[in-house]
């Protein structure tokens, strides 16, 4: 039997998503040869996709590739063109009319990708807390800078990012090489990203805000906690006071075809409608009211939890 995967997300999606609905055809289909098609703007999923050993080819390829090679294939599926309210992870089951089942899921880095990270982090003091140069995509600049602050008093302060420098390496890192650099830090602080989910997935505990919708919609705290034991090293969902919560649909605006309209799971540009007495009041993503503080006594919680925390460097700042 030949498989045919088109998915039309990014390396966060790609990975997580893809690589759980892959899975789970390997063990339906465990005789089958399955490929993966993605778009152009994504051929690096050859150098992150390629390594798990679950395709026989990674091709590149825009929708109408995909309707064109579909019908030499016993069966065909496209992923995340269109996600249903019950979020990214499980949509590619409800379109496939198979049961959801969640597998563990794992990010394959080399030898040279662990030999970079090791360079670069070989001088720096432990712990170390990495996080992401762009998490102002969906959270206040100014919160952003301010939380970076606070960690740095915790212990080494790691940024990711694909224009971010390091000593000894004269150029940017690939997304591999990062996952590898990420995969050396203790804890990791960010939004819902590839690089948040590269860290989850090369076991480093996670403190992400995630996308405005429901737990389900794809977190590490759905896909990856189920499969760890230590209750301390679980990630972390960053989500809004529960008062301020507004639910699951108000935030989510529904298209003909039973998707999700954009723009989803930004709270920079998200707006939720309240209902109220005098009818319904659109107001700024209710996922913004997180503070700085609210992060900040995540990560010391965590930190005190797994014998992280030296009260010494957080007085001495």
């Amino acid at each position: 039997m030949n498989i045919l995967l088109y998915h039309f997300g990014y390396r966060g999606d790609i990975l997580v998503v893809g690589q759980n609905f892959t899975r789970e055809l390997r063990e339906r289909y465990p005789e089958a040869s399955i490929d993966l098609m993605v778009r152009p703007r994504m051929a690096e999923a050859k150098d992150f996709m390629g390594p798990l050993g679950l395709y026989r080819d990674i091709i590149l390829g825009e929708k109408e590739d995909f309707y064109a090679l579909k019908e030499k294939y016993d069966l065909a599926y496209m992923i995340d063109d269109k996600v249903y309210p019950e979020g990214n992870l499980r949509t590619p089951f409800t379109k496939a009319a198979l049961p959801f089942r969640q597998h563990k899921l794992v990010l394959v880095t080399t030898e040279g990708d662990r030999a970079i990270a090791n360079t670069i982090v070989k001088n720096l003091s432990r712990p170390i807390i990495a996080t992401q140069t762009d998490m102002d995509r969906k959270w206040p600049k100014e919160n952003v800078e301010l939380l970076w602050h606070q960690l740095s008093s915790l212990g080494t302060l790691l940024t990711l990012g694909p224009e971010q420098r390091y000593p000894g390496i004269d150029r940017s890192l690939t997304f591999r090489e990062s996952a590898a650099l990420v995969a050396q830090a203790d804890i990791f602080v960010g939004i819902d990203s590839g690089i948040g989910h590269a860290a989850a997935l090369t076991g480093v505990q996670t403190v992400l805000l995630p996308p405005v919708f429901p737990e389900s919609w794809i977190s590490p705290t759905e896909y990856a906690n189920p499969f760890i034991r230590n209750e301390a090293e679980r990630h972390i969902s960053m989500r809004p006071p529960q008062k301020a919560f507004c639910g699951h649909y108000f935030c989510l605006r529904p298209t003909s075809s039973s998707s999700i309209k954009k723009p989803g799971g930004n709270s920079l540009q998200v707006k939720c409608v309240w209902k109220k007495q005098w009818g319904f009041l659109k107001r700024k993503c209710c996922f913004l009211d997180v503070s700085v503080n609210d992060y900040l006594n995540a990560v010391v919680n965590i930190m005190q939890k797994r014998n992280l925390y030296n009260p010494s460097l957080a007085n001495n700042h």
